[in-house]
C-alpha cells in the first residue's frame, strides 16, 4: 500500500511498514482539536504555520483533565502540549507523566512502594518478624512512633 498524503508522524505507516514522510511544503495540514475551549463554527485559518512546532507555538493545545485519587476524589489538571513528545506516557517514564504534577505523584508513589516491596524480599531478618503476627504488630507500632516523632519535627 501507499503511503498517506498529508499525514504527519515518524511511526511507521502500519499497512506499509515504510516511514512517513513529513508533509511537503506545497500540501495542506489539517490539525485535529486538542483543547476543550474551542468555540463552534468555522475552523481558524492560519497560513504562516511552516511546521509542527510552529502549530503548537500557535494554537498552545491544553485540556482540562479529572484524575481521581486513591480516596475516589476529583483532582483536577490542566495538560499542556508544547511538541509531540508531551503525548507520551512510555509506561510513566514519559512527557506526559512528567508534566503532570497528580501523574508524577502517583508514580513515585509506585517507584516508593516498589523499593520498600523489594527490601522487604531482600531482607530475611524482616521477612521472618513480618510472618509473626506478635513481631509484626510490634513493627507496626516503632514505625508509627517513628512517622509521629518525623511529623512533629517539621
Amino acid at each position: 500500500m501507499a503511503m498517506k498524503e498529508n499525514f504527519i508522524s515518524m511511526a511507521p505507516d502500519e499497512e506499509s511498514s515504510a516511514k512517513v514522510s513529513l508533509i511537503d511544503q506545497n500540501k495542506t495540514l489539517m490539525i485535529d482539536q486538542y483543547t476543550s475551549d474551542v468555540e463552534a463554527g468555522n475552523p481558524e485559518f492560519v497560513e504562516d504555520i511552516q511546521n509542527i512546532n510552529d502549530a503548537f507555538d500557535h494554537f498552545k493545545p491544553k485540556v482540562d483533565v479529572t484524575f481521581t485519587d486513591e480516596e475516589g476524589g476529583a483532582v483536577e489538571e490542566t495538560l499542556k502540549f508544547g511538541e509531540l513528545r508531551d503525548f507520551e506516557a512510555n509506561g510513566g517514564k514519559g512527557r506526559l507523566v512528567e508534566n503532570s504534577p497528580f501523574l508524577s505523584g502517583v508514580k513515585m508513589k509506585i517507584e516508593t512502594n516498589t523499593k520498600i516491596r523489594k527490601s522487604i524480599e531482600q531482607n530475611r531478618k524482616l521477612r521472618d518478624i513480618l510472618k509473626d503476627a506478635g513481631s509484626r504488630e510490634e513493627l507496626k507500632e516503632m514505625l508509627k512512633s517513628m512517622l509521629d516523632e518525623l511529623e512533629s519535627a517539621k
